[in-house]
């Protein structure tokens, strides 16, 4: 288990404890997520991100509220909007899929949130898109040993005015059989400080964000004027 804490008792806490310290969870539960630079990428060779569950788990918590915003630690923004389940669009709340009263000493089993904020003319999100779908299903089908993870993608219009149509049909077409969200006029996006796509969040079930790739720490990104791909911060502790 590696610890950061700060003497203060109010400053917050955060803890990365390899999975043996979760047996709960599985013996082969994956790591979270990996991702890659959102903002430059180039198409041949590069995965836009990697998600397993085996290796990581971070830990958040604090002696006071904890502030709302979407660093590691924080309790994700809460929002409404029309969403498309597969039968419709219909009006969604984020918090819907929250329990706040889970601890990591629950017995219940209460699901993860997988957030994906995703354009539709992206082409890394396109490059994306297929496998997103298969972990969507891997993660919430019963063989899988580990805590069931929900996912959301949030589709924004950065790229261009989208329509609704469009965003179905990106959806079929990538065989992504999760909630969309209607987020064509980025609100939600400018709430969670997302400005590229694709960008990616893990929230743990009471709401605290547990993973955000922009804050990946062993990332690689494409260096448009190297012409070749970096690292972007190190790697830090073999984990993350």
């Amino acid at each position: 288990m590696v610890l950061k804490t700060d003497s203060s008792p109010s400053d917050e806490t955060i803890g990365l404890m390899h999975e043996n310290g979760f047996a709960k969870f599985g013996e082969n539960m994956k790591s979270m997520l990996h991702d890659q630079d959102a903002s430059a990428r180039s198409d041949a060779g590069i995965i836009v991100m990697s998600m397993f569950f085996a290796g990581l788990l971070v830990v958040a918590f604090t002696t006071n509220p904890i502030a709302s915003g979407t660093k590691i630690g924080e309790r994700a923004p809460e929002f409404t909007a029309d969403a498309y389940n597969g039968n419709g669009w219909n009006s969604f709340e984020f918090e819907s899929l929250l329990d706040k009263s889970w601890t990591w000493n629950s017995s219940e089993e209460s699901p993860w949130i997988a957030v994906e904020f995703l354009d539709i003319d992206c082409g890394y999100c396109k490059n994306s898109a297929t496998e997103v779908g298969e972990w969507a299903q891997m993660y919430s089908a019963e063989q899988w040993p580990g805590p069931d993870v929900v996912f959301v993608a949030v589709a924004v219009g950065f790229l261009g005015d989208h329509t609704r149509a469009e965003v179905l049909e990106f959806r079929t077409q990538y065989n992504n059989n999760f909630l969309y969200v209607d987020d064509l006029d980025i609100s939600i996006a400018e709430e969670w400080e997302v400005s590229a796509t694709p960008s990616y969040f893990l929230v743990q079930p009471d709401g605290i964000v547990a993973w955000n790739s922009n804050e990946a720490t062993n990332s690689i990104g494409w260096d448009p004027k190297e012409e070749a791909s970096t690292p972007l911060n190190g790697f830090d502790d073999g984990y993350v």
